[in-house]
């Protein structure tokens, strides 16, 4: 017998849904789903319904959707309709039932969970950090989503806001989810449940109607060159990524023309799904989500520990004042924020975040130190609790933390779960010697500054990194860092001693370059890869990292390693790695570290995961030979012609 996915309650005239999927803190709109919700829409009382209202049994979680159990296992365009079939008409039935339908979402709502809330008449937030919004296809997985998005979300918010959630991937918190108009009404989480109830009863007082798939009266209508600016933004990323970019796009254009679209455009985006879901760079991007579960797997050993219920923050510091309010503003289910000096609570398990300083002695029981600045030597007293998170006021949420020499691992995993759910990217480490993530900054900005030392122009490098498949600029992450720490941090990573002053000058050349028109360098390609490939094989020799799925993560969430290639450790297998040139025009944007580590990696006989047999053997991808590759210094429009081969057969 079938698990029983959603719980009935009737308050009255209302019946309430509370979707509960079993055997984890998420929920999935799987096919059983879909089944039992037509089963139980199809079986009630329409005439005694007079709202139906949809919850969620996990305080963390709405409903996070199917999309990716579909994606992969299509293996070709035509099994996305069919795949489809039975969660579209479960959307589509929650659309056409009679009564008013309310989503009452508490928890993070992701993807297809977003799709179904648009098919609801009206949508009610808890304002806790844990409920946010976020469209993954595009921006996480590559491929166009599937049920109806493309078309509800134009229509509903306007071109751009819908543009800017689902092609840019932003994640909206349940205040900025109203403010768009995504959300009709945003509650505070410890009145939640009487809230939704209070605005149920509202509606029906005052009779308000159905509005499912209708335009939103009053939206805002996209200024005169947001198209063509969408467009040139698109022709900026990668050239694999534009296809799917701009198939979504011209979707979302045609959709926000029309006041309601019928049955032909969504079968319109069904199609394009089906198109997207099989190319090779969606099928590579979808192992970063199982890498994410797996590195997470590996960081709390299976358990997700209580968050601290208590922080005490040093806010005499600013940066530490403007983390205090940070996490204030996120309300994190469970957690507590002061400003010291305070005395917590007598039975709140609790810590003391105070500025790193590398001077400092020792620090007291119970207290961790935050390092928000590049340092330029290793970590100090190896027997502290340290946080490196050198470019939040960036907005890049990626922080180290380093559990030290005879302090508490379950205190250490403990403020993991803490960071992970007031959604940073924490990634856990053992570095006595310089941060881990400053290590990997080093080896990805290294050769780039190498390039330009040799003369290389600065926008042939941005160029090149481009084509590789990095959608975020270098640039990005060279202006938000001061420059004279930044060139003390690359030295390890420069083929020789160099005046600092000649390093500055570069950087700051990476920083105020355009890479539009610019030509590729093979070589620096090949040296990116290279030192890449150096960093992952030393932090997991060395046990600064425990695992590749957390090399990964730290790459993907740090310097935006490409999702085509799946994951670092996945693409740099050792048949790969002995493709990567080792002429002179490599080794001279390179230290003796990485090239030695290219030989010990090859040398060693493993790749750093286990590679799947094919049952048949794949179309061979056409390689580049060094005697087919033109010099370095040879004019050429565009890189991807040398790199793309590693890129996309994966």
């Amino acid at each position: 017998m079938s698990t029983k996915l959603f719980r009935t309650q009737w308050v009255g005239d209302v019946l309430v849904l509370t979707l509960d999927t079993p055997g984890g803190d998420f929920n999935i709109f799987s096919h059983e789903a879909a089944v039992q919700l037509l089963e139980l829409l199809e079986g009630v009382d329409r005439e005694r319904v007079r709202a139906l209202v949809f919850r969620s049994a996990k305080p963390g979680s709405f409903i996070n959707g199917v999309g990716l159990m579909m994606a992969g296992t299509a293996q070709a365009p035509e099994d996305i309709p069919r795949m489809t079939e039975t969660v579209t008409r479960a959307y589509r039935a929650v659309r056409e039932f009679p009564a008013p339908t309310i989503a009452a979402i508490r928890g993070n709502c992701y993807g297809c969970g977003v799709e179904f809330t648009l098919h609801c008449d009206y949508r009610v937030a808890a304002h806790t950090y844990e409920t946010h919004f976020y469209m993954t296809e595009i921006a996480e997985y590559l491929f166009v989503p599937a049920f109806g998005s493309t078309q509800d979300l134009p229509r509903l918010l306007g071109l751009e806001s819908a543009t800017d959630a689902l092609l840019w991937g932003e994640r909206w918190s349940a205040p900025e989810a109203l403010r768009r108009g995504l959300v009709d009404a945003c509650f505070d989480d410890a009145d939640f449940d009487a809230s939704v109830s209070r605005f149920v009863r509202v509606l029906l007082e005052c009779g308000a109607p159905k509005r499912s798939g209708r335009a939103r009266p009053g939206r805002a209508p996209a200024s005169p060159d947001f198209d063509a600016n969408t467009r040139a933004r698109i022709a900026s990323l990668p050239t694999s990524y534009q296809p799917v970019y701009t198939e979504c796009f011209d979707l979302m254009v045609q959709a926000a023309r029309r006041l309601r679209t019928d049955a032909a455009d969504y079968q319109r985006e069904v199609e394009a799904c089906g198109r997207a879901v099989v190319s090779p760079i969606a099928k590579a991007a979808l192992s970063i989500f199982f890498v994410r579960r797996l590195a997470l797997h590996h960081s709390l050993r299976e358990h997700e520990l209580p968050a601290l219920t208590h922080l005490v923050i040093d806010t005499e510091d600013a940066r530490l004042a403007a983390l205090a309010e940070d996490l204030r503003t996120r309300r994190v289910r469970g957690l507590s924020v002061d400003v010291a000096p305070c005395t917590p609570p007598p039975d709140a398990p609790a810590l003391h975040v105070v500025r790193y300083a590398p001077e400092q002695g020792p620090l007291p029981e119970g207290t961790v130190s935050l390092a928000v600045d590049l340092v330029t030597g290793p970590l100090q007293q190896p027997s502290d609790l340290v946080l490196y998170a050198p470019l939040l006021e960036a907005g890049l949420p990626v922080v180290e933390l380093r559990a030290g020499q005879g302090r508490s691992v379950e205190e250490a995993r403990t403020l993991f779960a803490l960071l992970h759910r007031a959604g940073f990217h924490p990634v856990m480490s053992q570095a006595m010697g310089a941060p881990v993530l400053q290590t990997l900054l080093g080896a990805y900005l290294g050769p780039l500054v190498a390039h330009v030392l040799e003369g290389g122009e600065a926008r042939d490098a941005l160029a090149t990194v481009r084509t590789i498949g990095f959608v975020r600029s270098p640039s990005e992450l060279i202006r938000a860092l001061p420059r004279a720490a930044l060139a003390m941090a690359l030295a390890p990573h420069l083929p020789g001693p160099v005046p600092l002053q000649r390093v500055q000058e570069a950087l700051e050349a990476l920083a105020t370059a355009e890479a539009r028109g610019a030509q590729g360098s093979a070589p620096l390609a090949d040296a990116v890869l290279i030192s890449l490939l150096g960093f992952a094989s030393r932090a997991l020799a060395e046990r600064t990292l425990g695992h590749p799925t957390v090399v990964d993560v730290l790459a993907r969430e740090l310097i935006d390693f490409p999702l085509g290639f799946g994951s670092l450790c996945r693409y740099l297998t050792r048949e790969r790695a002995a493709r990567l040139l080792t002429s002179d025009a490599v080794r001279a944007l390179l230290p003796r570290e990485p090239m030695e580590a290219l030989d010990v990696f090859i040398a060693r006989g493993r790749d750093f995961y286990p590679q799947a047999r094919p049952t048949s053997r794949p179309a061979a991808a056409p390689s580049v030979t060094m005697e087919q590759r033109a010099p370095a210094s040879a004019p050429r429009s565009d890189v991807e012609s040398d790199t793309a081969p590693r890129a996309l057969h994966v």
